[in-house]
C-alpha cells in the first residue's frame, strides 16, 4: 500500500526517503485509547510501533571524545568569549530596559513590543541557564511569577509570536529547572490564547485582544495569514497536553492540518495547492483556502515545515501524519523548491504555481540544520547530503561580505539561465559580478538561522569546519554590531567597520538575539553533552525540549 512517508529503518538498509513502506514493516496495532490528533497518516494507518522503538534508541550526536586537548581549549576559550559577549549585552538590558519587551540599544530606553510583559526576558531563561547564570535566571524567575497577561501594554497580541517567544520559553525554563512557576504561567497564557482559535474552522486569529478575547487579522477587515502563522503551534501545544494531561492544546493545533488538508486539494483543478507537499503561504483562516499559489521555505512558510518534522520527534515518533507530510514535502521541495546558480552552489528559491524564482532570504538557513537532524534520526544519507548543500549555500551568503554578515535576502542568477542576470537592475548586476548574488536587502538584524544550521551540523558531524564558522560570522558581529551597551543591526553588510567605522546601525535588539543568536554561538563552543541532540529537542525560538517523555498515543 502506498504510503508518501520516509521508509521504515532496519539499521539503514531501507532508503530513508522512499514512497513505499515494506509490507513486513507496517504495523497495523492502533493505540488501545482513542487516539490523539495526528496519530494516523493520511491514508489511515497507524503509528508505526517497530519504527518508532528503533528510532528511540538511535543517536545522532557526533561522539566527540576523541576531541584533541588543543581544539577542547579552543572551543571552550570561544564559549567564553561569547558568554562575556551575552554577559555585557545582558548588562545593557538590565540597566536600561529591565523588564520590558527589549531595550533601544542606542537610545538607552525600554521598547514595548510584545504586550510589555517582559519578551527578551522571558526568552532568554534557557541560555541565562544553560549558561551557567543562575543568579540572573532566579531573578528572572522572580520576574516571571508577576507577570500579569491580562495587561496587555496597549498592544494586541500577535497569538503566534506570543506562542514561541513566551510559551516556549516558559516550558523550556520549566523543563531545565523544574519549577513549576513556569509551566503555572505558561498554562496561564495558553489558556489566555485559545480563544484566538475559536472560529469558525478553529483556525487561529493572527490578533488577539486578551483582555476581551476577541481575535483579528494582522490587516484591518481581512482574514488571511500565512502558513507558519498558523501551523507552529504545535511543539509548545503538544508538550501542554503532555505535561498538563489536558489534551486541548494538541488538538487545536493538529486542527489547523486536519482543515487545511480537507479545503485544499492538488486533485482540484480550482484549488491554489498545485504540488504535493507544497503549500502556499496565503491563508484564509475563515474559508481553509490558499488564497495563492506561492510556496516557500522561508520567511511566511518556514516554521511549519519545521514543525511537522520536530513534532514527530518530540511525540516519541508517534505522530505520523507530521511525517508523512514531511516526507512529501521534502520530496515536492527537493525537485521543484531549489536551484543551481551559476556559481554552483544550491540555493532555496520560492515557487509561483510551478514557476521558479531565484530568490531567497535569511529565514531559509533553519532548513540544513533540521533537514541534517532528521536526515540522520532515519539515516538517510541522500538527504543529509542535501542538507549539506544547502548549508555550503547559505554560507557562502555570510562568507562573501567583508562583514561576514550576510544579507536579510538575496537574489541570484541560476546556472544556465542568463535571463535571470537580465532582469537584474545595474546595481544588482554589479553586485552578482561581485559577490555571486545581488544584495535584496543588504542587511543583517541579528538573526540566527546560518548559526542555527551551522551548530546542527557541527554536533552531527563533528566537522570543527562548522564551527569556525561559527566563530567568524561571531567576529563579525563583533565587528560591526557591539555598541556601547549592547548590540544593533547593520544595513550594509558589504560594509565591514573594521574599515568604515561603525557608522550604520539599525537599532534594532530583538528578544531572538538573546535567546537563539547567543545560545546557538554558545551551544556550538560549550561541551557537546550541553543540551545534547540525542535529549532535547528545539522549538523554532531556540528553545530546548526534553525528549525524556514516552508517549503512547494518548495523554
Amino acid at each position: 500500500m502506498r504510503i508518501q512517508l520516509l521508509a521504515a529503518l532496519t539499521l539503514g538498509c531501507v532508503p530513508a526517503f522512499a514512497l513505499e513502506w515494506p509490507a513486513s514493516f507496517r504495523s497495523e496495532a492502533a493505540a488501545t485509547a482513542r487516539p490523539v490528533g495526528g496519530m494516523f497518516n493520511r491514508n489511515g494507518h497507524p503509528p508505526n510501533i517497530e519504527r518508532a522503538n528503533i528510532l528511540r534508541k538511535r543517536y545522532v550526536q557526533h561522539d566527540f571524545s576523541t576531541e584533541s586537548t588543543e581544539d577542547r581549549q579552543i572551543r571552550r576559550s570561544r564559549a567564553q568569549a561569547i558568554k562575556d559577549g551575552f554577559i555585557y549585552a545582558w548588562e545593557g538590558y538590565k540597566k536600561y530596559a529591565y523588564g520590558s519587551d527589549e531595550i533601544d540599544v542606542l537610545g538607552k530606553i525600554p521598547r514595548t513590543t510584545r504586550n510589555g510583559w517582559g519578551a527578551t526576558l522571558v526568552d532568554a531563561l534557557d541560555t541565562l541557564w544553560i549558561m551557567g547564570l543562575k543568579d540572573e535566571f532566579w531573578m528572572a524567575r522572580n520576574f516571571v511569577a508577576n507577570i500579569d497577561f491580562r495587561k496587555d501594554g496597549g498592544q494586541l497580541t500577535k497569538v503566534f509570536e506570543t506562542n514561541i517567544r513566551y510559551v516556549g520559553g516558559l516550558l523550556s525554563a520549566y523543563e531545565l529547572s523544574e519549577d513549576s512557576v513556569f509551566l503555572q504561567k505558561a498554562v496561564e497564557l495558553a489558556d489566555i490564547l485559545m480563544p484566538a482559535f475559536n472560529t469558525p474552522l478553529g483556525l487561529p486569529w493572527q490578533m488577539l485582544n486578551v483582555t476581551t478575547g476577541a481575535g483579528s487579522s494582522e490587516t484591518p477587515g481581512k482574514s488571511s495569514t500565512n502558513l507558519a502563522e498558523i501551523g507552529t503551534f504545535q511543539m509548545e501545544f503538544f508538550r501542554l497536553s503532555q505535561l498538563t494531561k489536558n489534551a486541548t492544546y494538541h488538538e487545536a493545533a493538529q486542527n489547523v492540518i486536519t482543515v487545511m488538508l480537507n479545503n485544499n486539494s492538488p486533485q482540484d483543478p480550482r484549488s491554489n495547492y498545485v504540488i504535493p507537499g507544497l503549500y502556499p503561504i496565503e491563508f484564509d483562516m475563515l474559508t481553509g483556502k490558499f488564497l495563492s499559489k506561492t510556496t516557500y521555505w522561508g520567511g511566511g512558510g518556514d516554521s511549519f515545515y519545521e514543525y511537522l518534522a520536530k513534532t514527530w520527534i518530540l511525540s516519541d515518533f508517534m505522530l505520523e501524519r507530521n511525517i508523512d507530510m514531511w516526507s512529501e514535502s521534502i520530496q515536492a521541495f527537493k525537485h521543484y523548491s531549489v536551484a543551481e546558480s551559476s556559481d554552483g552552489f544550491l540555493f532555496p528559491g520560492f515557487v509561483d504555481g510551478t514557476k521558479f524564482y531565484p530568490y531567497t532570504d535569511t529565514f531559509t538557513n533553519f532548513i540544513p540544520g533540521t533537514l541534517g537532524l532528521i536526515s540522520r534520526i532515519v539515516g538517510s544519507d541522500t538527504y543529509f547530503g542535501l542538507a549539506e548543500n544547502l548549508m555550503e549555500a547559505g554560507y557562502s551568503v555570510f562568507d562573501r561580505m567583508p562583514s561576514s554578515l550576510g544579507a536579510e535576502s538575496i537574489k541570484f542568477v541560476r546556472k544556465n539561465v542568463p535571463s535571470d542576470f537580465l532582469a537584474m537592475t545595474p546595481q544588482s548586476q554589479d553586485e552578482v559580478n561581485k559577490f555571486g548574488f545581488s544584495l535584496e536587502r543588504p542587511y543583517y538584524m541579528l538573526r540566527p538561522e546560518l548559526l542555527e544550521s551551522l551548530f546542527y551540523m557541527y554536533r552531527l558531524t563533528g566537522k570543527v569546519m562548522y564551527a569556525d564558522r561559527v566563530w567568524k560570522v561571531w567576529q563579525g558581529i563583533q565587528r560591526n554590531c557591539r555598541v556601547a551597551d549592547g548590540y544593533v543591526g547593520t544595513a550594509n553588510v558589504s560594509a565591514d567597520a573594521s574599515v568604515t567605522g561603525i557608522y550604520n546601525s539599525v537599532d534594532s535588539t530583538e528578544s531572538f538575539f538573546f535567546a537563539e543568536t547567543f545560545l546557538y554561538l554558545y551551544l556550538t563552543f560549550a561541551d557537546q553533552d550541553t543540551i545534547s541532540l540525542d535529549q532535547w529537542v528545539f522549538t523554532t525560538e531556540a528553545h530546548p525540549l526534553s525528549r525524556k517523555y514516552i508517549f503512547d498515543g494518548t495523554f
